[in-house]
């Protein structure tokens, strides 16, 4: 069972001090539908997203805490996703090239989405593949285009998390970066 988020946490702690059930704070939550906002309530405790409407003070209010205190554990719980995101991006990272493209965003987002045009700007590396070899390999992998995105006009290569040069279509280095360039995916519902 994975670890709970430091809001999840201090929910059943609180929860536990007082000797309530799941049942009672959703009924304290909302009274005309208890079911949906422990519904409400397993997400934030999640995630630790603040929604937009008063989840948060309602919270407070149930567990008998500051709203500052629920709003510290959101905020505690929000970083510690972020940091276990980073731990397995640096720990599955290999080094991949990104296409540079004519535009930064695609042309049409919900396309994109639709046929995972992010997926397209990036290129793998085959295994065994030198360093030195990363250069030609992508001139040789270059396309014309991607699809929403308009033309190549150049690479990035990721070498590590925190090592990244970006390169014309003619190889020529053009500026080192700070850090690996990444790419979002799009998902769909069916």
């Amino acid at each position: 069972m994975p670890e709970p988020t430091p809001l999840e946490q201090l929910v059943r702690n609180r929860m536990a001090a007082l000797r309530r059930a799941r049942g009672d704070i959703g009924q304290r939550l909302s009274p005309s539908n208890p079911s949906k906002a422990l519904r409400r309530l397993d997400a934030f405790a999640a995630t630790g997203a603040l929604p937009e409407d008063n989840l948060c003070q309602r919270l407070a209010g149930a567990l008998g805490l500051p709203v500052t205190e629920v709003a510290d554990a959101a905020r505690a719980t929000r970083k510690a996703i972020e940091a276990q995101a980073e731990a397995d991006y640096r720990a599955r990272f290999e080094p991949h090239a990104i296409w540079t493209t004519a535009r930064s965003q695609p042309s049409s987002t919900a396309m994109a989405g639709f046929i995972n045009a992010p997926a397209r700007l990036r290129l793998p590396f085959p295994s065994g593949l030198p360093t030195e070899g990363y250069v030609a390999y992508c001139q040789d992998q270059a396309p014309n285009g991607i699809p929403l995105y308009g033309p190549v006009t150049g690479f990035i290569i990721n070498y590590t998390p925190d090592h990244a040069r970006r390169y014309d279509l003619e190889g020529r280095p053009l500026e080192t970066l700070q850090g690996a360039v990444r790419v979002g995916s799009a998902l769909t519902r069916v």
